[in-house]
């Protein structure tokens, strides 16, 4: 059976994983990244829009009922059905930041005050975009990503033998870390055998300056995603 390599975080690498053996194939999970509540004091003032980049936003934002009453707007399908699950309505929803920005620029035309739900570690570009359209931008980080120490014993294993058909990326972030990993365990020339596949161009920038086999998806959500590992493999299957 194909060996496909998940790095996201345990959770949400479960269920890749159950979504890859409905497709046919095994996963060798190994998480770079490790997510935690910063238990950060959301100030409850009256926000024009509250913006959330990450299902993580929503999930460590604690008990936001307070910020029901302004509109949510999400980056990412996931996304936004984690903050339907909380009780909020999402109102725009695109696919990434880029894509965010015009829309919020169009809807919000006259200064707005706005609440952003955010990780540590992050992109600049709604926060940068909104202010120097001369919006208010309340960042409030209510989760945190840690690295890992190492990647984990099956990976390494799997990694070495060369056993693995591919790997999916899904931040850049955590593909630096998986990088620096594996170079670190002495198995980076191993990774030019796989496959690499990424949710965007941004996060497949590293893989390719490398040198690796990288594909994006035509979208970034995890069913692009898969729609195109199950190509990529169909190609390499005899």
């Amino acid at each position: 059976m194909n060996l496909v390599l998940v790095l996201r975080a345990a959770e949400d690498a479960a269920r890749t994983a159950g979504k890859l053996r409905a497709l046919g194939y095994a996963a060798v999970l190994s998480p770079v990244l490790e997510f935690a509540a910063t238990h950060a004091i959301i100030p409850c003032d009256d926000y024009d829009g509250v913006i959330v980049t990450s299902a993580k936003g929503v999930e460590f934002a604690g008990d936001a009922r307070q910020l029901r009453a302004a509109p949510l707007h999400a980056v990412g399908e996931k996304t936004a059905e984690a903050a339907r699950a909380r009780g909020f309505q999402p109102d725009i929803v695109a696919g990434n930041a880029e894509a965010m920005l015009p829309r919020l620029l169009e809807r919000y035309q006259r200064p707005a005050v706005f609440l952003y739900l955010a990780g540590r570690d992050r992109q600049p570009v709604l926060e940068a975009g909104l202010r120097g359209a001369g919006h208010d931008v309340h960042t409030v980080e209510v989760y945190d990503a840690r690295a890992a120490q190492s990647l984990t014993a099956e990976a390494l294993a799997a990694i070495a033998a060369r056993r693995l058909i591919a790997a999916l990326h899904y931040s850049r972030r955590s593909a630096e870390i998986f990088l620096r990993l594996a170079q670190a365990a002495g198995v980076a020339e191993a990774l030019r055998d796989m496959t690499h596949v990424a949710l965007s161009e941004h996060v497949a920038a590293p893989l390719r300056k490398l040198g690796l086999e990288t594909r994006v998806a035509a979208k970034p959500d995890e069913e692009h995603l898969l729609a195109l590992l199950s190509t990529q493999l169909r190609r390499k299957t005899p």
